[in-house]
């Protein structure tokens, strides 16, 4: 938003990941380990080192309180960049920032991204997304699932198998099957 354009544009994945790197340095090795798809650390490793560079050359005109905000957010490391309640208390925030007006989340409920985490083809994906809508819809809701169970063809994403650690979504079962 400091500068009315992305900071990284990168034309696909690798070319984004370069540019990251490029400006924020090659991450650490215990940094490297936490990241749980092999492909894309295999990449990273596989990229010339790198110092980075400070972020002013990239963000020009921006006040000493935003760049303090961006050089502490924009890290690899989750652990290691400010969270949403430091971000909101920070000085560049301070005009902004009313406790009384900042709702706090309960954490979400993770059995609604299962499919996340599943090896779902284009027929779960559709009934995911149909499912989602019915949330809306309540008497149709309880309908879908009455037929469901009078036709014997009850939907679980449970009868798909969970992806491997690493494991893209995007992979065929073929391409990994001689592995």
């Amino acid at each position: 938003m400091l500068r009315r354009k992305p900071l990284y544009p990168g034309k696909n994945t690798q070319n984004q990941l370069h540019m990251i790197i490029s400006s924020l340095g090659t991450p650490d090795k215990e940094t490297l380990r936490r990241i749980p798809n092999d492909k894309c650390r295999k990449f990273i490793e596989s990229l010339p080192a790198s110092g980075g560079k400070p972020l002013e050359e990239m963000v020009t005109n921006a006040s000493k309180d935003a760049m303090d905000v961006l050089n502490q957010t924009l890290r690899f490391a989750p652990d290691r960049r400010l969270t949403v309640e430091q971000c909101l208390e920070h000085r560049y925030l301070a005009q902004l920032h009313c406790p009384e007006d900042e709702p706090v989340c309960t954490p979400l409920d993770l059995s609604d991204f299962e499919f996340e985490r599943r090896k779902i083809d284009i027929t779960a994906l559709r009934e995911e997304i149909f499912l989602e809508a019915l949330r809306y819809h309540t008497s149709v809701r309880e309908q879908y699932f009455e037929d469901q169970i009078r036709s014997g063809n009850v939907y679980s994403i449970g009868s798909y198998r969970l992806l491997a650690p690493g494991e893209s979504q995007y992979t065929s079962d073929e391409e990994t099957e001689g592995k």
